[in-house]
């Protein structure tokens, strides 16, 4: 293979050359355990700048939203570890290769790969991620969009400062206001009585847009009681008005859930701040009657239909508040305009693979549903509608310009568009050129060799069947679902439909979930992974490896994937220990999140009870918690009757589950 041939020429410069010279095993012998030639050191600082900029560090990622994805730092070390003895391009399979990092980490090395995932949004998104366009077609395309959509754009988001300069709207928030179920009387919910600030926090200056007690909103100052201009209440800045989703009638005093608001079927969603921007100016202000009626204009007729939001894990909060339907999420601006774009660019784009990528940009921007994307107040920018891996919902939600204006622009087609140019200048430089890629294919394709000339074979379906003959694979690599932890099938929902991609349940995915019999003590997910990784043993050479990462904070997800690669017919070989997460995020502040994943590798043979364990650098808490289930991972292939009852109770006794919380901002010992 061309990339492969190419990897080698710049083989000074490899990551493997690294490995080998650190290596202290001799060279001319390739040890037994692969993760004795990774420097789980070295490696855990190159995943720790990756995950603190992923769009820098690896843009591909940048072409589809996925969840929990690992770092290519990791798995490109991994890969480098296993073939650096190996001749030629191996075979690497991911069966759960979700965010593409593995597919990607192996394409950029010149090997063939395999990849599979049940979710269709996906193995889309992979496919697009593989098949870009070069950065100069991008950018072609992305200003013949521009053009062709300008009238559309300027109608929906032309505006101009309140000093009369022209302007363009970036952000337009709306207001949720509903009926008190005790008097009747509407008010509107802002959830804090200061609603956002005029300039960043690190800017130091307390000008901010409050709201009192009875929904007026006026301009103020932080840290001071200060009276509304219009009903003349005291209004603490500081003041929260629906903590716990709990809301207090002004005027009864009734007080009351806001999902019990919601069932009289009465919301409403106020146009009440705009924020807009031009080249050197940005202004957070109350929007102007002419942008309300900009907003809530009839002109905004969009057509197409998403389909009914199911009753689900994740979708139940949805459900609660009011919305039915998928496109209920979003304002009729912000969904004609997206239909809009979607026409344009199949006039605009040559041919299928400039389409692709066009509507991928175009499909993207839905997660930034205007009924639901949360405004950060401090920090002036918006959230996507699954931030957090759950589905947001605030009373205060920020419709963003779907097009992307010029200071603001996070999660929009021209910001998606300029990240795919870099993305596609990124892999081409590292893969040599363009990627032979196939499918996705559905998993009934029949087992065969990958097709000469392929680089990357790409299937859709459940990977309890695998479309490979068996003792084809050299390498398993793969980051199965971590037990409960994210709901991919629910999560995705809104970008299958809006992609016209199925938005059917997702027939054994492999999540614990309590609405597809997959419940906390079944065992259902633990049977699945089992059939799965059954299958990566029929698929694996002799001298084959699987090796694959986790992170959990519950003995019971531990104990469900080991019970399985027991069943499989794996055997424990070695353990690592690598820096996963980025620590400072503040989902993952003054609480125990896992900052950390164990790579395990595993033989698909019986092999002798490991004498070495990989030199484990990590410490603290949470490290000393993974050794404890790596060392039950080198148990794997020999577990004894009754093994996971001492196990939980010796997981349960660590610090990291037991000890103190991690305190906010902390970070985890250094790896």
């Amino acid at each position: 293979m061309k990339a492969f041939r190419r990897m080698n020429k710049l083989a000074s410069k490899s990551p493997r050359t690294e490995i080998a010279r650190n290596s202290e095993e001799p060279e001319v012998k390739r040890p037994n355990s692969v993760l004795e030639r990774f420097d789980a050191g070295a490696i855990s600082l190159r995943a720790a700048k990756e995950v603190r900029n992923r769009e820098v560090h690896l843009p591909p990622v940048s072409v589809y939203r996925w969840w929990a994805r690992r770092t290519e730092a990791v798995f490109g070390g991994i890969l480098d570890a296993f073939f650096v003895d190996r001749p030629g391009p191996g075979l690497v399979v991911d069966p759960f290769c979700g965010g593409g990092v593995i597919p990607l980490a192996a394409a950029i090395r010149g090997h063939h790969l395999y990849a599979q995932d049940l979710n269709p949004w996906a193995m889309q998104g992979l496919s697009g991620m593989l098949r870009l366009p070069s950065p100069d077609e991008i950018q072609q395309l992305t200003k013949q969009l521009e053009e062709a959509a300008e009238p559309l754009l300027r109608s929906a988001y032309a505006t101009t400062f309140s000093d009369g300069e022209q302007a363009t709207i970036s952000h337009t928030f709306r207001v949720a206001s509903a009926k008190c179920s005790d008097c009747g009387a509407r008010s509107r919910l802002f959830p804090h009585a200061m609603v956002s600030l005029l300039t960043r926090k690190e800017r130091g200056r307390p000008e901010a847009i409050l709201s009192c007690p009875r929904g007026h909103l006026f301009y103020g100052k932080t840290g001071a009681m200060t009276r509304c201009r219009e009903c003349g209440l005291q209004t603490d800045p500081d003041a929260e008005y629906t903590t716990e989703r709990t809301v207090v009638c002004p005027q009864c005093r009734h007080a009351e859930k806001l999902q019990r608001r919601a069932t009289n079927g009465d919301w409403q969603w106020e146009v009440v701040l705009v924020e807009r921007t031009a080249r050197g100016r940005r202004e957070l202000a109350l929007a102007t009657p002419e942008e309300v009626r900009q907003a809530e204009s009839p002109r905004w007729k969009p057509k197409l239909t998403l389909g009914r939001i199911p009753d689900g894990q994740e979708t139940k909060v949805l459900l609660r508040h009011g919305f039915q339907y998928w496109q209920d999420l979003y304002p009729a601006r912000q969904r004609a305009v997206m239909e809009g774009l979607l026409a344009m660019s199949e006039t605009v784009a040559p041919d299928e693979r400039a389409q692709n990528a066009l509507r991928m940009a175009i499909y993207g921007s839905a997660e930034m549903a205007g009924l639901l994307s949360r405004w950060d107040r401090w920090y002036l920018k918006s959230y996507e509608a699954m931030a957090g891996h759950r589905f947001n919902f605030t009373t205060l939600p920020a419709e963003p310009n779907v097009w992307g204006a010029v200071r603001s622009g996070r999660g929009t087609v021209t910001r998606r568009l300029a990240l795919f140019a870099k993305a596609s200048a990124w892999l081409q430089e590292r893969a040599a050129g363009s990627l032979t890629v196939l499918g996705p294919v559905p998993a009934t394709t029949p087992r065969k060799a990958i097709p000469k000339g392929v680089d990357a074979y790409l299937v859709e379906g459940s990977s309890e069947k695998m479309s490979l003959p068996s003792g084809s694979a050299d390498l398993v690599l793969t980051d199965p679902p971590y037990h409960d932890d994210v709901q991919y099938d629910e999560l995705s929902l809104p970008l299958r439909a809006w992609s016209r991609l199925s938005t059917e349940k997702l027939i054994n995915e492999a999540v614990v979930n309590s609405t597809n019999g997959f419940s906390t003590g079944s065992h259902g997910y633990r049977d699945l992974l089992s059939r799965i990784f059954r299958e990566c043993q029929r698929i694996l050479k002799p001298t084959g490896r699987l090796i694959l990462s986790y992170a959990n904070r519950q003995p019971e997800a531990w104990i469900d994937l080991f019970a399985a690669l027991e069943v499989a017919g794996f055997w424990g070989v070695n353990y690592a220990i690598v820096h996963s997460e980025n620590e400072t995020d503040h989902a993952k502040r003054g609480i125990r999140a896992c900052a950390l994943d164990l790579m395990m590798e595993l033989s698909p043979h019986p092999t002798p009870a490991p004498r070495l364990r990989s030199k484990v650098t990590a410490s603290g808490p949470e490290a000393d918690y993974l050794r404890t289930v790596g060392d039950m991972c080198l148990e794997i292939g020999r577990l004894q009757s009754g093994w996971h009852v001492s196990f939980a109770q010796a997981l349960k006794a660590t610090p990291f589950l037991c000890g103190p919380m991690r305190s906010a901002g902390a970070k985890p010992a250094a790896t």
